[in-house]
């Protein structure tokens, strides 16, 4: 029914969908919304507050669930009883490979799934109050750069709408624009909603707003990108790592302000980077947040259909801690583990490295680099560009000096999305 009722919200025109948005998402969503707001601001050094949720999570599994009590039973964690953040490292860490197929052990209220990008999409359940507690997080986060659920933002993520450049959407108070049709065809549109709404706010995956920005550049003269830049002040960056090329360009070629936070669909970990210097810091009353062996660990223990208890989200990253042995924060290294490319020796090469860690020229005149493996120390550099470069100038713009790797370059139109409309960095 709720459903329903969402997706009817959002056929909803302008007019009629501005005063529902006016409606605070305190009453949309509940008591569960203004409680999970308040759980923001509990401390996040509160041992006693992570011990004792995690504690009950734990037993919950091993009491209520067949999955959990075999798994516990053959790791031999099923007397331990959780008094101490040792106790928490003795739980055996789950992979998402171990869960995959036992998903007919669970029921939930709401049935999702992971995206996929890391080449394992997986089916979960979650409680009736998720979308609560997410939304209360997020705004909390948003707010960390002025924003209020009255301002109008402009969203691009992966949403298809067919010949429609732009559509609005009251739910979110937003005007999604379709990242599937060239900026041509709503270029007028654009500036129109921009201008007529004071949008402030461009919300939606880096890579799809790094497009989103590159095309318009391409296209708008002087005075049009000058009208867009008095208006947009600041990015809200999810989903994805932002990616160093593509935050330089955001803030160097267009002036605005971003904040980025890490999440995904499991919904175990959920930390945000203020400053914009790849430090992410956890929300602990959300999900107990660990790292071991430089994997991100996470822990969901407020959903109790199908608890993900020490979850391994499958990122690198390298941890900082508080005093008290608690996470304080957590720069992102190496993404995904799979996103490795494997040179002639065998050796595994991390692609960000690959790309990053190097004076690539490619980055000053094309528009996104994307890496596909061929065979076993080759690759291919899939690029988009337009500019008029010849194919042996392409060459001389990345430096692969003392990598055991082959290289060619294929120039294609756009770049290659998952059905989400995420922007892979490896392409499988």
């Amino acid at each position: 029914m709720k459903t329903q009722l969402k997706k009817f919200i959002e056929r909803t025109p302008y007019p009629v969908g501005r005063l529902f948005a006016r409606i605070p998402f305190s009453y949309r969503l509940g008591k569960h919304y203004r409680a999970f707001g308040d759980l923001i601001n509990k401390p996040n050094d509160d041992k006693n507050y992570i011990l004792n949720h995690f504690s009950a999570i734990f037993e919950h599994a091993k009491e209520n669930l067949p999955f959990y009590q075999a798994f516990y039973k053959e790791a031999g964690v099923e007397g331990l009883k959780i008094r101490t953040l040792d106790d928490i490292k003795k739980v055996p860490i789950l992979s998402k490979a171990r869960l995959r197929d036992q998903l007919h052990l669970f029921q939930g209220a709401i049935r999702l799934n992971t995206g996929g990008t890391s080449g394992s999409p997986m089916p979960f359940y979650v409680d009736k109050h998720a979308h609560a507690r997410e939304w209360a997080y997020m705004h909390n986060i948003w707010s960390l750069r002025g924003y209020h659920y009255r301002d109008t933002k402009l969203t691009l993520r992966g949403k298809n709408l067919g010949n429609k450049g732009i559509q609005y959407n009251p739910v979110h108070n937003e005007f999604i624009v379709n990242t599937y049709l060239p900026p041509t065809e709503y270029l007028e549109r654009l500036l129109e909603v921009v201008s007529k709404h004071n949008i402030r706010y461009l919300h939606g995956y880096p890579s799809a707003i790094y497009n989103f920005l590159k095309g318009i550049s391409h296209i708008a003269n002087e005075d049009e990108i000058s009208t867009l830049k008095m208006h947009f002040s600041s990015c809200l960056l999810g989903s994805e790592f932002p990616m160093p090329y593509m935050s330089k360009y955001i803030k160097e070629k267009w002036n605005l302000d971003y904040i980025s936070w890490y999440g995904h669909s499991e919904m175990c970990i959920l930390a945000y980077d203020e400053y914009c210097k790849n430090q992410y810091t956890p929300f602990h009353s959300y999900g107990y947040v660990e790292v071991e062996h430089q994997k991100l660990i996470g822990t969901s223990y407020h959903n109790f259909d199908m608890p993900l208890i020490r979850y391994d989200s499958g990122d690198l990253v390298a941890p900082r801690y508080q005093e008290n042995g608690i996470l304080e924060s957590f720069s992102i290294q190496q993404g995904r583990e799979g996103d490795f490319v494997e040179d002639k020796q065998g050796l595994l090469i991390p692609i960000t490295g690959l790309l990053f860690g190097r004076h690539h020229k490619a980055f000053d005149v094309l528009d996104c680099i994307q890496v596909k493996q061929v065979a076993k120390g080759k690759i291919t550099f899939l690029v988009t560009t337009t500019k008029n470069i010849p194919e042996k100038k392409l060459y001389d713009l990345f430096d692969m000096s003392h990598a055991a790797i082959d290289h060619d370059i294929k120039v294609i139109d756009s770049p290659i999305l998952t059905k989400a409309g995420k922007q892979l960095l490896l392409v499988r």
